[in-house]
């Protein structure tokens, strides 16, 4: 059974072996960032650590051809808050976005990974 939760213009996805942050709106260009997100995910984790505890962290890029410098904001956000549980990983990533990651230097903040929720 997959919990899902909506923080902002992101959407987090509890599953058995994984949580997975997803864009809610991965097409939309996010045109602003709530000031409180980073602020609101975190209180999210820390209300589910338990069950959040030795699971992997994904961030799944799926359906998203592109990535604004926002949305780059928004997965620095989700890997620092997410760093007291574990590393983050990057899935369905696009060639587009890849060489976007790697232009900016963003790649060495995130293992890419193509792991599939249960």
């Amino acid at each position: 059974m997959t919990e899902m939760s909506d923080i902002g213009p992101i959407r987090v996805e509890m599953h058995p072996a994984e949580v997975r942050f997803r864009f809610a709106n991965p097409r939309t260009m996010t045109l602003e960032v709530p000031i409180s997100l980073e602020e609101e995910l975190a209180r999210h984790l820390e209300a589910h650590e338990a069950a959040i505890a030795g699971k992997r962290l994904v961030i799944d890029l799926e359906d998203l051809p592109a990535v604004s410098s926002r949305q780059l904001g928004i997965m620095l956000t989700i890997r620092k808050t997410c760093q007291p549980y574990g590393t983050t990983d990057l899935a369905s990533v696009s060639d587009g976005v890849r060489y976007l990651l790697n232009l900016t230097r963003m790649a060495q903040y995130f293992s890419p990974t193509e792991a599939t929720p249960d």
